[in-house]
């Protein structure tokens, strides 16, 4: 695994539905986002999201890592507001 940046990809985009709209939240460019979550998807070796022109879809796969993935990133956000 790449670390934190792919999940944090992962994780905005199936927040927003759409690479644009989780793009925009994270002042990146849709492309680099879009590109993380495929590489992140290849590591694993599972498909995270359907994806058509319009929208993402988190798949059974991807929801199960999105529900962790949100408790992992809480964790640590409450991290740096303790070492804060």
């Amino acid at each position: 695994m790449q670390g934190l940046p792919p999940l944090i990809a992962f994780a905005a985009t199936a927040r927003h539905g759409s690479f644009a709209a989780a793009a925009r939240d994270q002042g990146q460019a849709p492309s680099t986002l879009a590109k993380a979550v495929a590489r992140l998807e290849a590591n694993l070796g599972v498909q995270l999201f359907q994806r058509t022109t319009r929208q993402v879809r988190l798949t059974a796969d991807g929801e199960r890592l999105y529900q962790r993935c949100q408790r992992v990133l809480a964790e640590l956000e409450d991290l740096q507001t303790i070492a804060s």
